[in-house]
């Protein structure tokens, strides 16, 4: 099996084991109270499937929509014109190129050696730096790099993913992308991730939204 095979069923699993939750509200509920550890200022509301919350360090308003694990919307606003700058609408009944090359089969034994390299490389395109992205900066939003407070990183660092058609996918991709304290913290969460999947695909265990959120 051929390495973008492998990576598609790598992908397929991240998705299955931990961004299509049973109980969605208390992924949700879990992901609000998990911003503590990755962001500056973060937003206090209780997350459900239609919710609105301010970014303040960006001076954003995010509304967000979820129907279900394959249609959403989200949109990005600038809190003091309320005029959008950024959005994004999902719709299962159309197809886009990876709707149509979902990985099929199981993972190949004979590449197990494979595989922290694979989910490595599949959480980079998911969540840390999406192929098909936006820079707010493109936007006209901007961000005083946080340098003052440990080397933190600047507005340049996000990457709003264009292509991502699973909502909790997004939602969590967004959490770590606006995560600007400092790359220390950003690639110690890749690293837990990394680690975390590699071990649930292993054992074969779906992640609860605690063991996703390292949330307690």
């Amino acid at each position: 099996m051929n390495e973008s095979n492998r990576r598609a069923i790598v992908w397929r699993e991240i998705e299955r084991l931990a961004f299509r939750p049973r109980k969605p509200q208390t992924w949700l509920g879990v992901y609000g109270r998990s911003f503590q550890s990755v962001w500056e200022e973060p937003p206090i509301v209780r997350f459900d499937a239609n919710r609105e919350f301010d970014i303040p360090f960006f001076k954003l308003i995010c509304s967000y929509s979820i129907e279900n694990a394959d249609k959403y919307s989200v949109t990005f606003k600038d809190s003091s014109t309320d005029i959008g700058v950024w959005q994004i609408h999902v719709d299962p009944n159309y197809h886009s190129n990876s709707s149509l090359l979902a990985g099929l089969g199981k993972y190949p034994t004979q590449h197990r050696s494979d595989l922290i390299h694979d989910i490595e490389k599949v959480l980079e395109s998911m969540l840390f730096h999406p192929r098909c992205h936006s820079h707010l900066e493109d936007a006209g939003v901007t961000h005083v790099q946080l340098s003052q407070n440990g080397g933190g990183l600047s507005s340049h660092e996000v990457r709003l993913g264009g292509g991502i058609e699973n909502p909790y996918v997004f939602l969590f991709h967004i959490r770590y992308q606006f995560c600007l304290v400092s790359s220390e913290v950003r690639d110690q969460e890749k690293d837990r991730l990394i680690s975390l999947f590699e071990a649930n695909i292993r054992s074969k265990s779906s992640v609860n939204a605690c063991e996703l959120f390292k949330f307690k």
